[in-house]
């Protein structure tokens, strides 16, 4: 499935349409890969599998990109995903400071930026400290 983000991404504004990719070998993970440029892709996860109690918060700025309400959001209308980051020095971490919201009804998606104490930028995967 295809989605536009008419902001684009955070440092890849010019990216406008992504595909969301899911492989049941690769599953629960997913790629969020830009249309125009293959080569850029993001390995995600649904955040709500790395905290069950996960509700990002939006703006009526935010739900109006979307083509949603707030019933929307905080409903299984839309898919909530966080970016993962695997560095060469440390263990894998998630992005739940800044989630992937698609909706799959518009075929819109956005990174919406969560309030700096909600979340962290680096969620540990397993059981390591957060990174600082």
């Amino acid at each position: 499935m295809e989605f536009e983000f008419p902001a684009g991404l955070p440092a890849f504004e010019q990216e406008r349409r992504f595909r969301l990719v899911a492989r049941p070998d690769f599953s629960p993970l997913v790629l969020l890969q830009s249309a125009a440029s293959p080569a850029l892709r993001f390995v995600c996860a649904p955040a709500r599998l790395l905290d069950a109690g996960y509700r990002p918060e939006m703006s009526e700025d935010d739900e109006a990109l979307l083509g949603c309400g707030a019933e929307d959001a905080a409903g299984e209308q839309l898919l909530c995903l966080a970016i993962l980051t695997f560095p060469e020095a440390g263990p894998p971490t998630a992005n739940l400071m800044a989630p992937v919201l698609l909706n799959p009804a518009t075929g819109r998606g956005m990174q919406c930026i969560q309030s700096p104490a909600a979340y962290s930028h680096c969620h540990p995967l397993r059981g390591e400290a957060p990174c600082s």
